[in-house]
């Protein structure tokens, strides 16, 4: 026998192993087919084999100094996958009504409306803390499972509310930042194959197909301290003087970063029921105004620039009105004769049509044109608005008498912090920027570098014995203007402008002999002061006064203040040698 073996050849070993192999596997699958299909086919009814979408997580939102904004929460959301076995347990899906503070019939009746899919997800049940979804575990209802989804947190609330927007249940920006950001901040879910038994519950993860990519964190320009100061200080003035609204710009003015755009009223994104569509606006970006005597600097810039009229030249405003044509037009009081200067420092309505009309028109357009006055700023902010400059070829002379008070053209107030940027700068004009990776974009051009510098001066004369002494600081140098504008309100009135709706400005410099913060002051429809001077410049102070300490900026006018600071020692016998406005702002120790 052993012999006969040896004799059969290799290739028939091969073919016999193979024969055999074959009729293995025919004998397994007729096992299979007729045999144990029964207890296959129930397990092909139990699970079934899906694709899962593996969520991802929204890049963050942070200040300059990495200050969390806006992130994103992971929370459990309830997916019913068996109305049937879910609506079993009345007394568990009572419990469940409790845990989450909803009444019991308005659920049961919107769960009943639905569909009987295996993934029902209800508005209610969605974005649960941990909390509450491990007690509703506890209750053991039958026909759900949990899966993981993101909710939008604001440590900052209504502070920034107004400039970050909010995302919706869907995790999608559809305010503000959140929304003209929402493609890089979204990020890109992944997906997973999965197993899932009749439930809908994963029962085993088989390989993941896409993986997630997590969003891109956005780091603005802004100072989450110097916009909670602006916030406040706003907030207070708004209250305080019963008006509409308000807006105030902090603008860094050596490289265009916002360092701050408040607005009031706001909401608190964490709550949606604070939200209205007057809170949601963000007034810094998206409101033009008329600049009203805020425009008077620009005024005298372009009268020194085309040589027609220097520092020292008198305008006699007497009796403090006087008829142009059919209309009659007034300062606030009679301010006799003025020097150009003073023109501006007093803010002489009457003087500042008298420069104007002194030089060709196209100079002060040119000029407006070249601090931004009706170019739009494109921030990639929703609803930006351009402003706007009618052409000088359009002017009549009524419209030049009305832009020398600041009418016939609109800026935002970010608009006209920019402006103010290139008074600081000595004509240098540079756009802000609000995302930190954006290039500092600087528009060399300095030709109005020797009247701006002149200017600088005037307007810090308007701080120190003019309209804004309300806005003087502290320990610094400052200059600035103020700015009474009234509403236009159009409609069959003769007059189309309202005598009793102003809105109250203000737009300064800060320290003045080295140029930091612009901040731009807009106090809307007050109802207990009107004037500029009045509502808009002491919260400049309070802003300018708090920023300055916070960004370690060092006093710049210390001579004038340490004056101010013996005369009030001299007054009195036991002086706390400390700043009543913000304390540890500014000490005098050498005495």
């Amino acid at each position: 026998m052993n012999n006969y073996f040896k004799k059969i050849r290799r290739v028939d070993q091969i073919t016999f192993f193979v024969i055999l192999f074959i009729l293995i596997i025919l004998l397994r699958s007729f096992n299979l087919q007729f045999t144990e299909s029964e207890k296959y086919s129930s397990l092909i009814k139990n699970y079934e084999i899906k694709e899962h979408i593996i969520s991802t997580s929204r890049g963050s939102i942070v200040d300059r100094n990495n200050i969390v904004l806006a992130e994103s929460i992971p929370m459990k959301t309830l997916i019913i996958s068996n109305k049937e076995k879910f609506l079993q347990d009345h007394l568990a899906f009572k419990k469940l009504c409790k845990i989450i503070n909803i009444d019991f019939e308005y659920l049961l009746k919107k769960v009943k409306k639905k569909e009987n899919k295996r993934f029902i997800r209800i508005r209610e049940l969605r974005l649960l803390s941990s909390d509450n979804a491990n007690k509703i575990s506890r209750l053991n209802i039958k026909g759900i499972y949990f899966i993981k989804e993101f909710k939008r947190y604001y440590p900052e609330g209504e502070t920034f509310a107004s400039l970050i927007g909010m995302t919706n249940i869907d995790h999608i920006g559809h305010m503000g930042l959140e929304s003209s950001y929402d493609s890089s901040l979204a990020g890109v879910n992944g997906k997973k194959k999965v197993m899932i038994d009749r439930q809908g519950t994963i029962v085993k993860e088989i390989k993941e197909i896409k993986k997630p990519k997590e969003g891109s964190k956005l780091v603005l320009t802004v100072d989450a301290r110097l916009q909670y100061v602006a916030y406040r200080e706003l907030k207070k003035q708004v209250r305080k003087v019963d008006a509409k609204s308000g807006s105030v710009i902090i603008l860094d003015s050596t490289n265009g970063d916002i360092l701050a755009t408040a607005s009031y009223p706001s909401y608190d994104p964490n709550d949606n029921s604070t939200y209205t569509v007057e809170a949601e606006r963000n007034r810094g970006i998206i409101d033009s105004l008329e600049p009203a005597s805020t425009i008077k600097p620009f005024v005298l810039t372009a009268a020194l620039y085309s040589e027609k009229v220097n520092l020292s030249d008198k305008f006699n405003t007497n009796p403090g009105y006087k008829k142009m044509g059919r209309k009659t037009y007034r300062d606030v009081s009679n301010f006799g004769e003025l020097t150009s200067e003073g023109v501006i420092i007093k803010s002489s309505n009457l003087g500042s049509i008298m420069i104007l009309e002194k030089f060709n028109k196209k100079i002060f357009y040119d000029l407006l044109e070249h601090v931004g006055f009706g170019e739009k700023i494109n921030l990639n902010f929703p609803s930006e608005v351009e402003g706007s400059l009618p052409h000088h070829s359009d002017w009549k002379k009524t419209d030049v008498r009305s832009l020398a008070q600041g009418y016939h053209c609109r800026v935002s107030p970010l608009q006209l912090a920019k402006a103010y940027s290139a008074i600081a700068n000595n004509g240098l004009v540079i756009n802000p920027r609000l995302i930190k990776k954006n290039k500092i974009d600087i528009f060399e051009d300095k030709k109005y570098e020797k009247e701006f510098n002149k200017v600088k001066n005037v307007i810090k004369k308007v701080i120190d014995e003019g309209s804004a002494q309300r806005a003087a600081i502290h320990g610094y140098t400052a200059g600035g203007k103020t700015g009474t504008a009234e509403l236009y309100v159009g409609g069959k009135n003769k007059n189309k402008y309202s005598s009793e709706k102003h809105t109250g400005l203000f737009a300064g410099i800060a320290p003045l002999k080295n140029p930091k913060l612009v901040i731009v002051v807009v106090i809307n429809q007050p109802s207990n002061e009107k004037f500029g001077g009045v509502v808009a410049a002491p919260v400049f102070k309070k802003i300018a006064t708090d920023s300055l300490r916070i960004l370690n900026i060092s006093p710049d006018n210390i001579d004038a203040y340490e004056k101010k600071v013996l005369n009030k020692v001299k007054k009195q016998n036991s002086y706390t040698y400390k700043n009543p406005e913000v304390n540890n702002v500014f000490w005098i120790n050498r005495y």
